[in-house]
C-alpha cells in the first residue's frame, strides 16, 4: 500500500523533552508518547517505559502526531475496526478506513492521508458540486414533500367522497324499499279497513236481529194462554218470521272477510342475495402534468416556412392543428398555476 503525503520526523524541530524541562534541563524531544501526549527524548522514554503501567507506550514522530492529535476530534472511528480512527481514503475504489482497512482490502491501491485531501476539498469543485446536488435533492424532498400532503389531502377527498356516494347509494336503495314497503302495507292496510267495514256493518245487523227476536218470544209467551190471540199472532208474525231468517242467511252469507299473505318479489330477493357486494370500487388512473403536456405537445412548435402559431410537427415535412381540446386543457392548467 502507497501512502502519498507522508511526513518523515522532522529534524530540525525545537521541541523539548518534558521530563528533562522538570530537571532544569533543555533537551530536544525525539516524538511523543502517543500514551501521555508529552514530547520526550530517547533516553528519557527509555527510563519511561521501564515502569510497568508505561510498557505498552510507544514514541511517535512528533509532527505527525501532533497533527493528529489536533484532528482527533474531526475523525470518525471505523466501524470494523473500532479502536481505529478513519484516516485513509483510497480514490481508486472511492472508499475510505483505517489502516487495518486499507492493509486488508487496499494493498496494491495509492491511498491518500485524509488530512491532505481535505486541506483543499472545501474549495473544489467536486465539494462544490456535492453542495449543489444536496440542495437540488432537498429542493426535490421539499417538492415530494408538498406532493405527499397534496396526496394525503387527496386520499382524504376521495375517501369522504366515495363514502357519501356509497351511503348515498345505500340511502337511495333503503328509500325504494321503505317506498316498495310503504304500498305493500298499504294495500293491507285497505284490505283490513275493508274487512273491519264489513264486519262493523254485519256486527250491528246481527245485534239489531239479537235485539229483535226477543220481543217476538215475549208475544208469544205471553199469550200462550190465550189461543186465539196466539193464533192471530202466529199469523201476523208469520212473514216476521220469515224477513228474520232472511236477515240471518243473508248475514250469515256475508259474514266472510278477504284472507291475504305476503308473498315476497322473487326476483328483487334474488338481486339482493345474488349481489355479493354494494358495488364496486373502479381504479381511476392519475395523470400527472407531465404526461398531459408530453402528450399535448409531443413536438415542440417551431416557426418557420410551413408552421403558424397554433400548429406543431407531425412527421417530417407535416403539421396537423393543434387540437383544441389539448388547447383548452393547458390553457386552463396554466390559469390555475398563476
Amino acid at each position: 500500500m502507497d501512502v502519498s503525503g507522508r511526513k518523515v520526523f522532522n529534524e530540525d524541530n525545537n521541541l523539548f523533552c518534558k521530563p528533562c524541562e522538570e530537571s532544569e534541563v533543555s533537551t530536544r524531544a525525539d516524538g511523543l508518547c502517543r500514551e501521555c501526549g508529552e514530547h520526550i527524548c530517547k533516553p528519557c522514554f527509555d527510563t519511561h517505559k521501564k515502569y510497568k503501567l508505561n510498557r505498552g507506550h510507544t514514541l511517535t514522530n512528533s509532527d505527525e502526531t501532533v497533527a493528529e492529535k489536533e484532528n482527533a476530534e474531526d475523525l470518525e472511528k471505523c466501524e470494523q475496526h473500532f479502536s481505529e480512527l478513519i484516516k485513509f481514503y483510497c480514490p481508486q475504489h472511492e472508499k475510505v478506513g483505517c489502516g487495518d482497512c486499507m492493509i486488508l482490502e487496499h494493498k496494491i491501491c495509492k491511498v491518500e492521508y485524509i488530512r491532505d485531501k481535505a486541506r483543499v476539498f472545501k474549495s473544489s469543485q467536486e465539494f462544490k458540486t456535492l453542495v449543489q446536488g444536496a440542495e437540488k435533492y432537498l429542493s426535490e424532498a421539499k417538492d415530494i414533500s408538498s406532493s405527499i400532503k397534496k396526496n394525503k389531502k387527496q386520499a382524504l377527498d376521495i375517501n369522504e367522497k366515495f363514502l357519501k356516494d356509497v351511503n348515498m347509494f345505500k340511502e337511495e336503495l333503503i328509500s325504494h324499499v321503505n317506498k316498495l314497503t310503504k304500498a305493500i302495507l298499504k294495500q293491507g292496510e285497505n284490505i283490513k279497513v275493508k274487512n273491519m267495514k264489513s264486519m262493523d256493518v254485519l256486527e250491528k245487523e246481527n245485534e239489531d236481529l239479537i235485539i229483535e227476536i226477543p220481543r217476538l218470544t215475549e208475544i208469544f209467551e205471553s199469550q200462550i194462554d190465550q189461543p186465539q190471540k196466539l193464533f192471530v199472532s202466529s199469523v201476523l208474525q208469520k212473514p216476521k218470521l220469515n224477513q228474520l231468517r232472511e236477515q240471518l242467511d243473508s248475514i250469515q252469507g256475508r259474514n266472510k272477510i278477504e284472507s291475504y299473505e305476503f308473498q315476497r318479489n322473487n326476483n328483487l330477493e334474488r338481486a339482493v342475495k345474488d349481489g355479493k357486494q354494494l358495488g364496486s370500487i373502479q381504479r381511476i388512473k392519475p395523470r400527472n402534468e407531465t404526461d398531459i403536456f408530453s402528450s399535448i405537445f409531443s413536438a415542440a412548435p417551431t416557426a418557420g416556412p410551413g408552421l403558424t402559431p397554433g400548429t406543431f410537427a407531425v412527421g417530417a415535412g407535416s403539421t396537423a392543428p393543434r387540437p383544441p381540446r389539448a388547447v383548452a386543457r393547458a390553457a386552463r392548467r396554466r390559469t390555475q398555476r398563476k
